[in-house]
């Protein structure tokens, strides 16, 4: 199993596991991310969060599965993927 999702009403939570291509000792959030599906305005929000003084580990871009993407840390180095489904 290399994923798995969560589906509670508009609520879906997806883990991934990480391939340990990056080394297994590494400091927590490096290892994994959360994954949060919006139907929200993806790029209004990574917007908010740099206005707010975040930095974005990868800027919105359309993926190949029809998502529109961004990557943001927190500042305890936990990883987010904030998604909203393309059409």
């Amino acid at each position: 199993v290399r994923a798995v999702a969560l589906h509670a009403g508009a609520v879906r939570i997806l883990i991934n596991q990480d391939d340990g291509a990056k080394g297994q000792n590494r400091p927590k959030g490096t290892c994994m991310s959360m994954n949060m599906m919006t139907s929200q305005d993806v790029d209004a929000i990574a917007s908010h969060i740099k206005a707010h003084g975040g930095t974005l580990l990868s800027e919105p871009a359309d993926m190949p599965w029809g998502m529109r993407v961004f990557r943001v840390a927190d500042p305890d180095g936990w990883v987010f993927v904030v998604s909203k489904r393309l059409g």
